[in-house]
């Protein structure tokens, strides 16, 4: 691991990035990622046994709550220390002292609405849960500005050693406290130990120490309040169904939303994470060449659907013999939201590479009105669905909010960076069309086969569906590239991984 001595990112270290770079990127960041999701998945199994869904419960709206309000005060001038160019020590000082003062903030704002924010929601556990959580807030607003310049210059070493070790302290942390205490308390102490330890890294790694400083905040204000005020809306969006179940629905039914929200998400973001960091510090560098952007760009959002769209109906198709295997009996309605969720994160994901373009281009501004529709066309959906068809009709209502979604980041995309919708859609095409393959071939096996309801028949019924899954998938991909003419794209880098693996182990010459 390398030391990062620059204050900034001179011309000299702007060099034209590779493909081989973004991968290697990629590549660091997706060893960070499948710790670190491993650990919490394994740590959402263990502690749903351990706890009950109304711990979740408080948890999940306390976590909202606080999440919402560092939102309402975010201003990510981090993030603009690595788009901007060439940013001065000053600029790096302003950010920290700009981050510390946020969390100052927002944690007074915290303390003061914790108690009536509980009486709105009827739920007087989570006044004390809220107030606790402010240390994180104080936490993340200590990180250490410097520790951004291994992101401009595409080294994610230390990203993978603060991702992984914040990780597994949290997880040690919180099912350690839950088997002591059997309380919601566990998750608090999780996360402030994995938020320490996490902030001390960035320390560790950048070997330097920021100043108090408010010298240069004109350029970080001017990428940042944007992109702050879009972040604000997207967190909302995120934070809508919890906030409407917790309210409506009690602490039970928004531990099961959590649970299934969580088990739903972190699979397909496990994909996700590694490839927006990488490519935001990669499109940086083609924002210059709008013809290589867009043809890196298609790239990304084939990539990128064509592993998060099998991955998300895969997951609803199993959802029966999968959450009551891994959870227990309590977790019942955790199967159903499950089953709606999944498809919809695999295809929230084709949206993940649209902020990266947005950062890259200063065009955050754009990005926000994007947000504030879908925001409101979210919670209109939710609310409507909701009063005419309850628990049911709010998840029924997120996935055509999600398909409407959808539809905006096309347009979204067209306007940003001129490509047609055809265009974006042909990209994934044969995913969403194998994935349609995937699902009837599974249905149809589901009707086939008859294991019992015990732990080992479950096993087996999740493992014959996801093995036929996962061959229908591959084939029909295959097929339909093969139809299309070979073009490049994800299925000729898998075929020349495949083949560079086999060579390398003697199988092929």
């Amino acid at each position: 691991m390398s030391d990062q001595n620059n204050d900034g990112f001179g011309p000299e270290n702007r060099r034209e990035v590779s493909s081989a770079q973004v991968m290697r990127a990629a590549a660091w960041l997706s060893l960070a990622k499948i710790a670190s999701y491993a650990a919490a998945f394994l740590s959402t199994i263990i502690l749903a046994r351990i706890l009950v869904p109304s711990d979740f419960g408080v948890i999940a709206i306390s976590m909202a709550i606080v999440g919402i309000a560092a939102g309402l005060l975010d201003l990510p001038v981090t993030s603009a220390l690595i788009a901007l160019d060439s940013p001065t020590e000053d600029e790096f000082n302003t950010a920290w002292t700009i981050s510390i003062l946020r969390s100052i903030l927002v944690s007074v704002i915290i303390l003061a609405a914790a108690h009536p924010l509980a009486m709105v929601f009827n739920m007087p556990e989570i006044a004390p849960v809220v107030m606790a959580l402010t240390g994180q807030t104080m936490i993340f607003g200590l990180r250490n500005p410097y520790f951004e310049n291994f992101a401009r210059s595409l080294n994610f070493s230390w990203d993978v050693l603060a991702e992984v070790s914040a990780k597994v302290v949290q997880v040690i942390v919180s099912i350690s406290a839950a088997l002591i205490w059997k309380s919601y308390w566990a998750f608090v102490a999780g996360m402030l130990a994995g938020a320490l330890v996490s902030m001390i890294v960035t320390y560790i790694a950048a070997r330097r120490m920021p100043k108090l400083s408010l010298r240069s905040p004109r350029r970080l204000f001017g990428y940042s309040v944007w992109l702050g005020l879009s972040m604000i809306v997207n967190r909302l969006n995120q934070d809508a169904a919890y906030l409407i179940s917790g309210r409506l629905f009690g602490q039970a039914i928004l531990g099961q939303l959590h649970v299934g929200n969580k088990l739903s998400s972190e699979i397909s973001h496990l994909i996700l994470t590694p490839i927006i960091r990488s490519l935001f510090s990669a499109f940086s560098r083609l924002a210059d060449d709008m013809h290589r952007f867009r043809a890196a760009y298609l790239k990304a959002q084939s990539a990128t659907m064509a592993l998060s769209l099998p991955l998300g109906a895969g997951l609803a198709l199993v959802a029966d013999p999968l959450i009551p295997l891994m959870l227990g009996p309590n977790w019942k309605e955790a199967v159903t939201i499950v089953q709606f969720y999944a498809p919809c994160t695999g295809l929230l994901l084709a949206a993940g590479p649209i902020r990266s373009v947005a950062m890259s281009l200063s065009r955050t501004k754009l990005m926000l009105g994007r947000d504030i529709l879908n925001f409101v066309i979210r919670v209109s959906c939710l609310i409507t669905g909701t009063l005419l068809f309850g628990f049911i009709g709010l998840l029924g209502s997120y996935a055509v909010s999600t398909l409407i979604a959808t539809v905006i980041n096309l347009i979204f995309l067209k306007r940003l960076i001129q490509i047609s919708i055809l265009d974006q859609v042909s990209s994934f095409g044969r995913s969403i069309l194998s994935t349609l393959l995937m699902v009837g071939v599974v249905l149809a096996v589901r009707q086939m086969i008859n294991f019992p309801d015990t732990v080992p028949g479950n096993i087996l019924t999740v493992g014959v569906l996801s093995a036929c899954g996962m061959l229908t998938y591959a084939s029909a991909h295959i097929l339909l590239w093969t139809v299309h003419g070979r073009p490049d794209g994800i299925e000729q880098t898998a075929l020349s991984f495949a083949r560079k693996r086999l060579r390398a182990r003697g199988f092929l010459r």
